[in-house]
């Protein structure tokens, strides 16, 4: 390859004008992980990462490993965690941060946390409400020239490896003048009163030695739980390799006027108030839709101003469509209670509803472990008149709206509405969903495609 650098792959492909951006969105689960694996294979300088959940599984326990690799080679890397139970053990350690070049921070800790992060605050019975608050941000930024954003953690399920259940989801890579606006978001949060640091005292020659067995242990772990998977993805990738899975995403960009939008951190004091800012951009968005909005939400419980907007969209002639996760696809008993209490609301509103069959005939598309499992849904994201699309990690219910904090972008393309339309409307197919109806009686139906033919269910 020619290229030396993410920055140089970029070039090559793309023209900066003024107010646009490059977009492209990654669907399959195989290519979000490479692109991902590629930012970091290939990054000379900075990374910086930002993520609600980070699992110790394949996925996470080979991000661990390269990203140790990455700051071996010079490279300066930030985590910026949201202080879940569910993480990799060597990140939520803080055994990478030993490293010289590693610095990692969660954002308002739950708990106490040990090792370098020892004496963060315990949380007291008056920040009950702030504990409830979570960083769900979602962002990868590697040399300040590439963006990865969207709706998937750095989890197996996320990008269809794992063993029991696994979700389609949706991701953007942009660059341009969008990775400056991330990179800003980024620096809030970093720079918060809510993000607790680790200790980035100078490493002695015991802590290196402790590295040097920490690198055999990450790659080993990694190996042997990749085995276990059945190795659906390369474990690393030659910088050649990752330069050119950049460049192959990257000459497929689409450039065009967007809106870069995000919740600043300290609307966490201020949980249950305030709206979300990145709400408030979907709102207008989809205030002004004139002909149709079809959406994927993944946890779709909205409340009564949510749906009255939807309402108002469906009595100016407006079709709406709304693909969301049924009982046996979603991955939460307790966000299904909220969409099955919601459906007659929504339905009354003349919304056009889906759940996602989670035996769905495309689900093969989306599943690269052993085995076909159930297939769920992690997809925030729609597409308003043929010309408007949003991809992020807002959810379309409260606690997105007014506890978590969110991202986003509002990508203004035809080009790009249609390529993303295109992979909507197919979730939407009966083969795919159940499209929800009642009949004379009230009641709910359930009508698809099963392969023995249509069935509705009662």
């Amino acid at each position: 390859m020619s290229q030396e650098t993410i920055a140089h792959a970029c070039r090559q492909h793309t023209v900066r004008r003024q107010g646009t951006a490059g977009f492209e969105m990654l669907v399959d689960g195989r290519e979000a992980f490479l692109a991902r694996l590629a930012m970091v294979e290939a990054a000379q300088r900075t990374l910086d990462m930002q993520y609600y959940i980070w699992r110790d599984d394949v996925v996470g326990t080979t991000f661990a490993d390269r990203l140790l690799a990455a700051a071996d080679r010079g490279v300066k890397i930030r985590l910026l965690l949201d202080n879940t139970t569910d993480a990799q053990v060597e990140v939520s350690s803080a055994a990478l941060a030993a490293h010289p070049n590693i610095q990692v921070a969660f954002f308002n800790p739950m708990t106490d946390l040990k090792g370098i992060f020892a004496g963060n605050p315990i949380p007291v019975i008056g920040e009950i409400d702030r504990m409830q608050s979570r960083m769900h941000n979602k962002l990868m930024i590697a040399d300040g020239t590439l963006v990865m954003g969207g709706g998937r953690n750095l989890g197996d399920t996320y990008f269809g490896v794992d063993r029991q259940h696994n979700m389609r989801d949706l991701d953007f890579l942009a660059a341009g003048p969008v990775v400056e606006a991330a990179v800003r978001s980024f620096q809030l949060y970093w720079r918060s009163p809510l993000t607790r640091m680790g200790d980035q005292t100078k490493i002695t020659d015991r802590d290196r030695e402790t590295l040097q067995d920490l690198r055999r242990h990450i790659a080993r772990k990694k190996r042997r739980l990749a085995a276990r998977s059945g190795r659906p993805f390369p474990l690393s990738l030659s910088r050649a390799e990752s330069l050119d899975t950049l460049h192959k995403i990257v000459s497929r960009m689409i450039w065009a006027e967007y809106e870069f939008v995000a919740d600043p951190p300290e609307r966490m004091m201020r949980q249950g108030h305030l709206p979300s800012p990145v709400w408030r951009s979907i709102e207008n968005t989809v205030r002004g839709a004139r002909s149709h909005v079809v959406m994927h939400a993944a946890y779709f419980i909205p409340q009564k101003d949510t749906l009255d907007l939807l309402q108002a969209a469906t009595a100016r002639g407006v079709q709406v469509q709304v693909l969301t996760n049924s009982l046996a696809s979603i991955d939460g008993l307790a966000a299904m209670a909220g969409i099955a209490n919601r459906r007659t609301a929504v339905l009354d509103c003349g919304i056009n509803l889906f759940e996602l069959n989670s035996h769905a005939a495309d689900r093969k598309d989306y599943i690269h472990a052993r085995r076909l499992t159930p297939l769920g849904m992690h997809t925030k994201s729609f597409v308003v008149d043929d010309r408007l699309s949003f991809i992020g990690s807002y959810n379309m219910d409260p606690r997105s709206k007014y506890i978590n904090t969110e991202t986003g972008v509002i990508i203004r393309s035809p080009a790009f509405a249609a390529r993303m339309k295109s992979y909507l409307v197919q979730g939407l197919q009966p083969e795919n969903s159940w499209h929800i109806t009642r009949n004379a009686s009230g009641s709910i139906l359930w009508t698809g495609q099963l392969p023995n033919g249509w069935r509705t269910l009662l």
